[in-house]
């Protein structure tokens, strides 16, 4: 390596991604449901109770898109378009069966999460068995999910908005270790790389990332004055075996992720099979 290049990898190094805090706005809020009039009443108090440490009355709008609605995924968009709100409320599988069946989030969550660039706090289907009790007690602790923690600013900045005071909020990075592993044999066929240097070298790269900007994070967040507990996690595993073991050990009530991805029209990487499988979690998809 030239003396060039050594400088230059060093200077990177030095520099670290600094999370600057920034509040979301979100003062008006939709719930989407299929139920009746009176149903639909009695389920938006359940769910404005549920959410009412961190989206107060006085602070907060609602507004409410019953069965009579709509009646196709177009018209639910158009409902969204004409309320503008920060935040939209529904749960899986609206207007859909397949609740059922652990298989598929359904045709308008589906739609609605990548066509629209409002958050969208997805709820268990309030005919599950346990949905009464899951959304009963206000979240306390709420995990921040992505492959790439570092430079995520929004993410982090919805998951402290929906942590409230006293609550726990924590920052998870899971480098997938089968791409990992794919990179690593690559290189272990390049002579001219040395492999155990590169193997260690690279590996506390990724997580060291991760963790200085989690630090910054729980820096910034502990001086905003937001009286909640910031916990910095970065590992390597099985990203979906991983982060359901984190949530189960954790006892996290709502789940954080971005459900976009900038260069296809299908949901974000793992942000759509943790969304499927993880069914008892409420979600928030950014």
């Amino acid at each position: 390596m030239s003396s060039v290049d050594q400088f230059e990898s060093v200077f990177k190094a030095a520099a670290k991604t600094i999370y600057v805090y920034d509040k979301p706005s979100i003062g008006r809020v939709l719930l989407a449901t299929d139920l009746g009039e009176a149903e639909a009443a009695l389920y938006q108090q359940k769910v404005r109770d549920y959410l009412g440490q961190v989206l107060p009355e006085t602070e907060t709008e609602w507004s409410l898109v019953g069965k009579d609605d709509f009646e196709s995924v177009k018209d639910l968009l158009d409902r969204v378009e004409e309320n503008r709100p920060d935040l939209v409320v529904t749960y899986r599988n609206l207007h859909s069966e397949a609740w059922r069946w652990p298989y598929s989030l359904g045709e308008y969550l589906e739609v609605l999460t990548q066509v629209t660039t409002t958050p969208v706090l997805v709820l268990p289907h309030p005919e599950r068995e346990d949905a009464a009790s899951l959304v009963s007690d206000p979240p306390q602790t709420v995990m921040a999910v992505s492959g790439h923690l570092c430079g995520e600013g929004s993410l982090i900045g919805y998951s402290s908005a929906f942590t409230p005071k006293g609550g726990k909020l924590m920052l998870s990075h899971v480098e997938d270790d089968v791409t990992l592993d794919r990179y690593l044999d690559a290189i272990d066929k390049i002579p001219e790389i040395d492999s155990e240097v590169a193997r260690e070298s690279i590996l506390s790269r990724l997580l060291k990332d991760a963790k200085d900007f989690s630090v910054s994070a729980r820096d910034a967040l502990g001086e905003a004055g937001l009286g909640i507990e910031v916990e910095c996690l970065a590992k390597v595993g099985h990203r979906l075996e991983d982060y359901r073991k984190l949530i189960e050990e954790g006892q996290v009530d709502l789940l954080v992720m971005h459900a976009k991805e900038e260069d296809q029209l299908a949901m974000h990487g793992m942000a759509h099979p943790l969304a499927v499988e993880l069914r008892s979690t409420p979600l928030l998809l950014l």
